[in-house]
């Protein structure tokens, strides 16, 4: 009887030990960057006679992409394959997409303010073609859900609107819809994370010491929680806003406001400035979990005749190359420097959400 008594001791130590410690742990790296904006600029300076390459924006960053097991960008402007334009209706080549995809993007949202510039036809067509060329692309609406290391991760995508016109194609922010695909998500992935194009835009020469996502923003990030998403991803701004995690209803929710510019030719030096989420999905047998969240800036550079343009981390950027900068002759408030850089990222990242080195 004493044998039998500690033989069931000794297995209900086993049960609470590998409760506790789970042993089948799953990880799988995750990076996302904000808006790919496409100015004429930019298309203009990837002409090499023959083609557009766009691969030279990628340089500076595309090793930590491509270690990630799973990347995200919002590309911002629609494709197309001639008649190419910039602001205000974006129509971009189609070589931005195999850029984006040969720096390591898998995931490719398309729900943005600019989804109709090119008409209902142009978000079709930008959904089809990048769909060829990437593993997941998301904006057309639905759930879509990709799997790392054993982890299925859901992606949903929402904008708060376009500005030519209105179509069913493009994935709005709409509450019931919000339900039903959230519903969907969470039945079918271990992970949802959801891309939020939302917020007001920034573009201005004035210093501002803190960008505040707005009682909009915040709302809709205590409904995404209270129905369930791990992350939210926000873009739209140009510039970044904080990251916090959020509880409601016994949920809790990664939300980084906005991720910032991660390519564009915009003219003042807090768009210069986005922030590259970085975090580790983890699953055990208890359920899944996000970890070790970061957001690490990152600078969209170009020269004065607003070409060269290549995106660099902040750790790897001078003030050398702070001085070529075109947006220096934009009258910036504040010098356009290291120093503003530095500063613009703490007053608007938290100590918990800062990278180990910048």
């Amino acid at each position: 009887m004493k044998r039998i008594i500690a033989a069931i001791l000794i297995l209900s130590a086993a049960l609470t030990f590998y409760a506790s410690n789970p042993t089948d742990e799953r990880r799988a790296t995750f990076v996302a960057v904000g808006d790919d904006l496409i100015h004429t600029s930019i298309y203009k300076g990837a002409w090499t006679g023959a083609e557009y390459d766009f691969s030279p924006l990628f340089s500076g960053v595309s090793d930590v992409i491509r270690r990630a097991d799973l990347a995200f960008v919002n590309q911002e402007t629609m494709l197309g394959e001639g008649n190419y334009s910039g602001y205000p209706r974006f129509c971009s080549p189609l070589g931005i997409g195999s850029a984006l995809v040969g720096a390591g993007f898998d995931v490719i949202n398309i729900a943005n303010n600019h989804s109709l510039d090119m008409g209902e036809e142009g978000f079709i067509y930008t959904n089809a073609v990048l769909s060829d060329m990437a593993e997941c692309v998301i904006g057309g609406g639905g759930v879509k859900t990709v799997e790392r290391n054993g982890i299925v991760i859901a992606f949903l995508s929402y904008t708060y609107a376009t500005n030519y016109g209105l179509s069913p194609v493009v994935s709005r922010f709409d509450e019931a819809r919000v339900y039903a695909e959230m519903k969907e998500a969470r039945r079918n992935a271990d992970v949802v994370v959801v891309s939020m194009h939302w917020g007001v835009e920034y573009d201005a020469p004035r210093y501002v010491e803190r960008f505040e996502p707005t009682a909009a923003q915040k709302d809709a990030a205590t409904l995404l929680c209270s129905l369930g998403a791990d992350v939210i991803i926000g873009t739209h701004p140009h510039v970044i806003e904080r990251a916090e995690w959020i509880e409601s209803e016994g949920k809790r929710t990664l939300c980084a406001y906005s991720l910032g510019n991660f390519v564009s030719n915009m003219r003042y030096g807090a768009t210069m400035l986005g922030g590259m989420l970085t975090l580790d999905f983890v699953k055990t047998d208890n359920g899944a979990k996000v970890e070790n969240a970061k957001i690490v800036p990152i600078v969209c550079h170009y020269n004065s005749d607003h070409r060269g343009h290549t995106v660099y981390l902040l750790k790897d950027y001078t003030d050398g190359l702070a001085e070529q900068h075109g947006t220096q002759n934009e009258g910036n408030e504040r010098p356009f420097c290291r120093e503003t850089l530095t500063e613009i990222y703490e007053n608007n990242i938290s100590p918990e959400f800062r990278a180990e080195e910048y």
